[in-house]
């Protein structure tokens, strides 16, 4: 057996030194080493040793040993015993070790308590885990608690669910310590129980050290000392010194108080009010009962009449408290009560008399009875002399007289034990109200989950504080203060009602702990049974003692049997008793809704052999029905039925490999990159580099004397209207564009509505020599520096070519002015024009700047630095200094000069002395003509449709003393030509990224060359870019489609899912999540364009980014990202890297538009080879559709409810299998014996619909915006819009359901649909049934499936359906959403104040602004209902008032588009031919069990066929290959553990192949008995049919057996070997 005393040892060796040794605190003074920082740590650490007493030490080293069970009474330290051995072995715990200890105890209130004596005794990290631990559901929850505590304080069924699931291993835990270990017993189904019989097992590789502790060993019928033992394979051991405990533990006094009998002239009115009450009962109940009111009044007399007993008994036998009900208040509780159940039948006519009777004659009887002074008043019931029978019983006088005697004590605490709550409560009362007893203040105690008189843990724990502070002093207690709460110890402690077991004895006397406290019993004298009963008690704890002290043998290992079953790919094991309530939460799990709760049905029957219990699934649960093998207990056999249920519903994949539903699997694609919250920002985005195109990414290579090739490219400008002259430039690349591209046209959008079409025009290649690559590269250096960088022109001198002017994020290439021979259609570089740009004097060193200024004057004007000639001044570019700005000399104004007017007042000379403080020395020089520098601007941005006009140029006029002289050559064509170019290139580039996708699409599958690399682009572009197209109406299909193929594949391969199921799995493949984690796989998203062309972050070559990027700076650099988002800025920090910010949701969105852009250019079979690439597998195989459409014959015996022909005609289609029409319209509510409804259909049925729609939305509004696209698919793809369909239809008429409710909803809303106006926009006042619009669903699936996926005549019958709804009449969206638009865009205050009365929700929308106060009110039984129609009334008010947003609403903008044809995009499918599928796989099934026959079995003669049908007979088959369990003599013999429960019986098996094929279910009969009564032995025959074109009956007669199980089994196994013979199941 695997164990841990062997690191216990290892590790005892090294505790023992640190244990036995004093702390030392001081350490070692001549050590310079002991630093205080550990002295201090030595003195603060907590340490329990140091207040432990000797047994308690001695006994923790017993259990560093073995493991052991302590036994000792309550009050003496068995938790500090506990505390010992976690800090004895807290080493072993330490992090980051994964070994935990865990702390078992039964109750809440216990946890609570115990984790915190231990987080208060030692340092240990410590968790607590009970009933509100819900929000750890998954593995990863789990796996967090475990890395960050090192004890955990749990109830046990956690303990049990999270071993049973695999959330904590056993071999993780290092200690298990039980806390009230007395429940676990053998014969219990306790947590303590079935966690040692299940997971205490010899073949795990480490079981865990078990420490127990009890007050009592013995607990509850057939409990002892050895089970105790062997279940927590520990051995039990006490402080055998009594007399050192008592040093610590005061005993208390133990008496015992007598009361005698009642005297005989005592009035006793129990005769007298059984008998009237007796009397007046007879006669109601025998008057004649309307059906609905009879069993209701019998049900509320009965009610009343043992209320009544109830009080007589309590006078009678004065065991209990007559005081309550004597009182004022206790006649006036009885009569409310009873006129309360009165008042509430008063509508029931004449019975209402006999009931007034009952509750007039009880309420004067109880009167009677009550003391009353000579003057007529009651008396006063808290005065001594007014004591007495019957008014107290002598129990209770007795019991008054012992806290009398008490009331002088200091510090005085007592607890009553009492067995009922009721009496709790009502001697609780009493005792409070009797004021010689004020000195004890009263409460009471009751358990947290006892009934309806429970008490809340808030309360219990209110109380408990004001007893611990002496608040309260006196608590009437149930059981419940016995055990598993903090109650300080008493001086007095009272049995008022005498224990039940030795260990209630035992654990209610550990409450009185003070010393010399008092135990008492108040004991009837008259009673032996109760005097015996103490004597038992004690000598029952005598015996246990001497026991348990002279106990000398050790514990030997038991390996129960117990029944589980367990899956070995992950170790998840459930027992029996565990199952149950699986089952349960399984069933719990399953789709339902108001009309339909989902739960087992169990029935039970008793057979020869024992109980069986029958259990009915859900109709969408996977099977429908199981039954357990006989039992010798109603309890076994639940059990035994459960147990097999979750067997089966893993092994049909309907629980997870951790045995849980689904929806609690730990799925680590859980999609959180759809919430919103700003919080989560940081979690819903990630850093990733943007890619090069690799035409860009190529480098040229200088070499000395020898020529560069480049390949050209003339880029030619066409702008509209011709008002502008444009520079003819060149691109020059060392790698040619790819063909697609080398073409490329681009409209760029001017201010004005103007616009230049640029096309790129491939020249052949261009030879550069080395001398001029360097020209060039200075060239293309100084422009990028001039347009974009112009701070550097700012200077005197700039040094072009110094640097390495290339980054990572560099694209090479060139983009030079040209010479055009348009004759020729050849270029070439205007190197003249280069030569004299890069000549200018900024180029130049100061020393090589000097010229004879004088022997040019005629030919020169000054300008700020000096004279230059007119010819290097125009057509240049120059900086004005005082204006800080650049421009464009296009000529000179030979007319003007500084003396002329600048405005109307000043001249320019005066102009700028006074501006800028510039006063001219050639004054009466001609001003320039100048044109400002242009700010670099994104052309590709969207802009508005302005018609385009001529837009006349604007310069200046510029003295020339205030220019600076920069770029000769310069000209303002030049500049016109550069503003677009960068525009240009950005959108090449994306071009390129597209190309370079699309080609490694064509290279991973054949269709990825069907969709046009424009295409992929608009897929690759987001709205953030602002251009001109986006990719959200292509994610907006591939959405729907991916939904539909997802779910179509999904139907198809899981047949055993409900709906609920597929939903969670399908959006465990679509989720956001899940998208981006494949994209990333397989590299999608450096091709994401997300950001807006941002002229700044234009890095050709010639420009280096100054933002280096590194690992360890990367996110430090774009952290300044986070306040761009919130602000709305788009804008990011560029790096070397090419570093964005890209949103999970953002690369997600790609994947679904790359799949729109396959359906749009190609078809469905390009999207499902693009999804089979990038990792989703949405195909399926023909046989398994046929496979489904055939076993839908199941139900076609429901044909007799259901008008087929009349159905079919609704809807416009003849179905092949008429059991899926029927499938499609049963509710899971209808009871039948076939299982299964229309869930999986309506699933399947809800994802065709919603691309169907989707594609008819896409078709004929072509220019509909994504946002407006989607909210046009929720007002078509509703429930409310299907449900007007199954209206209009009639189809709710002939829905199959059980449910009353569901079929008077449906009616009602159909009624009220149908009598209001189609216009009638409070539609929603009625509510609408679900399964309205679910039947719509389910019926489309169905045709979908029986038609082979044809999506060609889903399509026609969608359009016919959904007719009415596409012509979005009185359309309107969430009205909700459109009046906090509204609100909004006036800027008004609005509010939903809400009111629920009588299950009734009133809800006021009120909008509240400087202008207006609206308000708008209604009524629903649902909130959001009301709440939608109160905003639907506001809204249409405020919008006959004139109120209304500038943006059109979607009625508008439909009623102003263009409506095209409708078409189903992408189809291009062959529809499944299911006959001849199924045909082939029944052939397949055939073919193979004929080549797996390896031999010949003999069978008795085949019987002769009978009628019209062939009945083949077998008689006595040798069923070799069913491996027949019936010769071992165990047949009957229960699975024990693990793989004994896999295998099912042959019986079972025919069942289920029965069910698959849609046959009958095989009948079993005895058909013959023979032998003697003591050696009977039966022979079973079986009856199969086989339902194909010719009948079979097939009859197989077993050999004879001794039991009838095993004569049954062995004619099943005779079935199935036939069956595999002549080819229906594979062998």
């Amino acid at each position: 057996m695997g164990n841990i005393s062997e690191d216990i040892n290892g590790v005892g060796a090294l505790e023992a030194l640190a244990i036995n040794d004093p702390i030392s605190i001081g350490g070692n003074q001549g050590d310079e080493g002991s630093s205080m920082e550990e002295t201090q740590l030595q003195k603060t650490e907590k340490d329990p040793r140091t207040i432990a007493r000797k047994y308690q030490i001695e006994l923790c080293d017993k259990a560093l040993v073995e493991n052991v069970i302590v036994y000792l009474e309550t009050g003496c330290g068995k938790t500090h015993i506990a505390v010992l051995l976690i800090y004895k072995m807290r080493c072993l715990m330490k992090k980051p070790r994964k070994d935990i200890c865990i702390f078992l105890a039964p109750t809440v209130a216990l946890v609570e308590q115990q984790a915190k004596v231990i987080k208060d005794s030692i340092d240990v990290k410590v968790g607590i885990y009970c009933g509100s631990s819900n929000r750890l559901k998954f593995h990863r929850d789990w796996e967090q608690e475990m890395e960050q505590f090192e004890v955990f304080v749990m109830t046990p069924q956690i303990l049990l669910h999270n071993l049973s699931h695999c959330f904590i291993k056993i071999e993780n835990i290092a200690l298990l310590i039980f806390d009230e270990c007395h429940y676990a017993q053998v014969e219990s189904d306790h947590p303590y129980a079935e966690i040692m019989k299940i997971f205490y097992k010899p073949d795990v590789a480490k079981l865990p050290r078990i420490f127990g502790m009890t007050a009592s060993p013995i607990f509850g019928k057939g409990a002892s000392i050895n089970s105790l033992e062997t279940l927590l394979h520990a051995k039990v051991y006490t402080v055998k010194d009594r007399e050192e405990l008592d040093q610590f533990v005061s005993s208390p006094i133990v008496n015992v108080y007598y009361y005698g009998p009642t005297p005989s002239n005592s009035p006793c009115p129990h005769a007298s009010y059984s008998g009237r009450l007796e009397s007046i009962k007879a006669q109601v109940v025998t008057l004649p009962f309307d059906y609905k009111f009879g069993p209701l009044l019998v049900m509320l007399l009965i009610y009343v009449s043992n209320l009544s007993n109830s009080v007589c008994q309590l006078c009678s036998q004065r065991s209990r408290i007559l005081q309550f009900l004597r009182t004022p208040k206790g006649y006036s509780s009885v009569f409310m009560i009873t006129c309360c159940f009165v008042w509430k039948i008063s509508a029931f006519g004449e019975h209402y008399n006999y009931l007034s009777q009952v509750a007039a004659y009880f309420a004067a009887e109880c009167k009677k009875d009550c003391p009353v002074e000579a003057n007529g008043t009651e008396a006063d019931l808290s005065s001594v002399d007014a004591l007495g029978v019957p008014f107290f019983s002598l129990k209770l006088l007795r019991l008054v007289g012992i806290l009398s005697s008490f009331r002088a004590q200091p510090d005085m605490k007592c607890i009553i034990f009492v067995n009922r709550i009721i009496t709790a409560r009502s001697l609780a009362y009493v005792l409070h109200q009797l004021r010689f007893l004020s000195a004890w203040r009263c409460s009471y105690l009751v358990g947290v989950h006892s009934g309806l008189k429970n008490m809340s843990r808030k309360t219990t724990n209110a109380i408990l504080e004001k007893f611990r502070s002496g608040e309260l002093n006196l608590l009437v207690a149930t059981k419940v203060g016995e055990e598993g709460l903090d109650i300080q110890t008493c001086c007095l402690v009272i049995r008022f009602d005498l224990p039940e077991t030795v260990a209630s004895f035992i654990q209610s006397r550990g409450r009185a702990r003070m010393p010399q406290s008092e135990y008492a019993f108040l004991v009837d004298r008259g009673s032996q049974r109760e005097l015996n009963l103490i004597q038992n008690f004690c000598e029952d704890e005598a015996q246990m003692n001497n026991e348990i002290t002279s106990r000398t043998s050790t514990v030997e290992y038991v390996d129960f049997e117990e029944k589980v079953y367990r899956v070995d790919s992950t170790g998840a094991t459930i027992g029996s008793g565990s199952s149950v309530s699986l089952l349960h939460r399984y069933c719990s799990k399953l789709p339902h809704d108001e009309f339909f709760n989902p739960k087992p049905w169990l029935y039970y029957f008793d057979d020869a052999e024992g109980t069986v219990c029958h259990i009915i699934l859900p109709p969408n649960a996977p099977i429908h029905q199981i039954i357990s093998s006989p039992q010798p207990s109603r309890e076994a056999a639940k059990k035994d039925a459960c147990l097999k249920a979750c067997q089966q519903l893993y092994e049909l994949g309907a629980l997870t490999h951790y045995l849980l539903p689904d929806d609690e699997v730990d799925d680590n694609n859980e999609d959180d990159s759809d919430s919103d919250g700003d919080d989560e920002e940081s979690s819903r985005r990630e850093l990733h580099e943007m890619l090069v195109p690799s035409a860009l990414r190529e480098r040229w290579i200088k070499v000395e004397r020898k020529k560069v090739s480049l390949s050209s490219y003339f880029i030619k400008f066409s702008p509209s209207p011709a008002d502008r002259l444009y520079k003819e430039f060149g691109l020059f690349l060392k790698a040619p564009i790819p063909q697609e591209a080398e073409r490329m046209k681009l409209d760029l959008q001017l201010a004005r509505g103007r616009s230049v079409m640029t096309e790129i025009v491939p020249c052949g290649a261009s030879a550069f020599s080395d001398n001029e690559i360097v020209l060039a590269e200075w060239f293309q250096e100084m422009w990028l520096k001039a347009i974009i960088d112009k701070s550097e022109f700012v200077k005197d001198f700039v040094q072009l070519g110094k640097d390495d002017v290339s980054s990572p994020i560099s694209t090479f290439y060139l983009l030079l002015p040209v010479i055009v021979n348009k004759y020729r259609g050849s270029m070439t570089v205007d190197w003249k024009l280069i030569t004299k740009c890069l000549s200018s004097p900024i180029f130049r060193t100061p020393k090589d700047n000097t010229c004879d200024r004088t022997s040019h004057m005629n030919n020169c004007l000054y300008l700020s630095n000096g004279p230059t000639k007119i010819d290097d001044i125009l057509n240049s570019l120059v900086y004005v200094p005082c204006k800080d700005t650049f421009y464009f000399v296009s000529g000179l104004f030979p007319e003007k000069d500084a003396f002329s007017l600048f405005k109307e007042e000043t001249n320019y000379a005066n102009h700028f002395a006074q501006a800028f403080g510039v006063k001219f020395l050639h004054p009466y020089q001609p001003l320039l003509k100048a044109k400002q520098l242009f700010r670099l601007d994104n052309l590709l941005r969207k802009r508005g449709s302005a018609e385009p006009r001529e837009k006349e140029e604007h310069f200046v006029e510029l003295p020339p003393e205030i220019c600076v002289l920069k770029v000769i050559g310069f000209s303002r064509d030049i500049g016109s030509s550069l503003s677009l170019l960068p525009s240009v290139m950005h959108r090449l580039e994306s071009n390129l990224v597209a190309i370079e996708l699309r080609r490694r699409l064509s290279a991973s599958f054949s269709e990825g060359s069907e969709v046009s690399a424009q295409r992929v682009l608009e897929a690759l572009t987001t709205e953030r870019c602002n251009e001109r197209f986006s990719l959200e109406r292509l994610e907006v299909l591939g959405d729907a489609f991916l939904k539909f193929a997802v779910g179509r594949h999904l139907f198809v391969l899981h047949n055993s899912l409900d709906e609920g199921q597929l939903t969670r799995k399908r959006s465990n493949m679509v989720n956001n999540s899940h998208l981006f984690k494949l994209a990333l796989s397989n590299n999608l998203h450096v091709y994401v364009r997300d950001q807006s062309f941002e002229p700044s972050h234009f890095y050709p070559f010639g420009r280096r980014c100054s933002v280096r990027c590194t690992d360890s700076t990367q996110v430090e650099i774009h952290s300044s990202h986070e306040s761009n988002l919130k602000t709305g800025e788009n804008t990011e920090v560029r790096c070397d890297k090419g570093h964005h910010w890209l949103q999970k949701k953002t690369v997600a969105d790609v994947v679904e538009a790359l799949v729109g852009a396959f359906i749009v250019d190609s078809g469905f079979k390009a999207a499902i080879a693009f999804l089979k690439w990038i990792g989703i597998q949405v195909d399926f195989k023909d046989s398994h559709v046929a496979k489904i459409c055939h076993s839908s014959k199941i139900f076609t015996a429901l044909s007799a409810q259901i008008d087929i022909p009349a159905l079919e005609n609704l809807l416009g289609y003849q179905f092949h299998h008429k059991g899926l029409l029927l499938q499609a319209f049963l509710h899971p509510s209808y009871h039948n014996n076939y299982g299964g409804c229309y869930q999986r259909l309506e699933f399947l049925g809800d994802a065709v619909l919603d691309y169907l729609t989707t594609s008819y939305l896409y078709s004929v509004y072509p220019n509909l915006k994504p946002g407006q696209l989607t909210d046009l698919r929720s007002l078509s793809v509703n429930n409310n819009s299907f449900a007007r369909i199954a209206v209009n239809r009639s189809f709710y008429k002939f829905m199959l359901c059980d449910s009353s409710n569901l079929i008077q909803s449906m009616n009602k809303y159909a009624e009220f649909f149908k009598t209001s106006a189609s216009e009638n926009i409070l539609a929603e006042t009625v509510p609408c049934p679900k399964a309205l619009g679910d039947l719509v669903e389910s019926c489309v699936g169905a045709i979908l499936l029986d038609s082979g996926f044809n999506l060609e005549v889903v399509w026609k019958i969608m359009i016919s359906f959904l007719d009415p709804v596409m012509k979005f009449s009185a359309l309107q969206l969430n009205p909700i959403r459109e009046l906090q638009e509204l609100c909004q865009f006036y800027n008004w205050e609005l509010t939903f104040p809400s009111v629920k009365k009588d299950g009734v929700f009133s809800v006021d929308a009120v909008v509240d602004g400087k202008e207006v106060c609206e308000t708008a009110c209604a009524t629903n039984s649902n909130k959001k209902t009301a709440k939608r129609i109160a905003s639907q009334k506001l809204y249409l008010s405020l919008k006959e008032k004139g109120y209304k947003t500038k943006v059109k609403s979607l009625e508008e903008i439909l009623k102003l588009s263009q409506k095209m044809e409708a078409r189903l995009i992408g189809y291009d499918e062959i529809p499944s031919n299911i006959d001849v599928s199924f045909a082939d796989h029944i052939e397949d099934l055939k073919s193979n069990e004929v080549r797996n026959i390896s031999r010949e079995v003999q069978s008795r003669p085949v019987n002769s066929a009978k009628s019209s049908r062939y009945i083949q007979r077998m008689v006595q088959p040798t069923p070799d290959v069913c491996n027949p369990s019936s010769d071992t003599g165990d047949s009957n013999s229960q699975a024990t553990a693990g793989d004994g429960l896999r295998k099912s019986s042959a019986k079972s098996h025919l069942y289920e192949i029965c069910a698959i094929n849609c046959w009958k279910p095989p009948l079993f009969e005895c058909f013959e008995e023979m032998g003697p009564a003591h050696l009977k032995q039966f022979a079973f025959k079986v009856t199969v049919t086989i339902e194909e074109a010719s009948s079979t009956i097939l009859e197989c007669i077993g050999d004879h057996r001794a039991k009838k199980k095993d004569a049954a089994e062995f004619a099943a196994q005779g079935v199935i070997w036939y069956l595999k013979k002549i080819g229906h199941l594979e062998k």
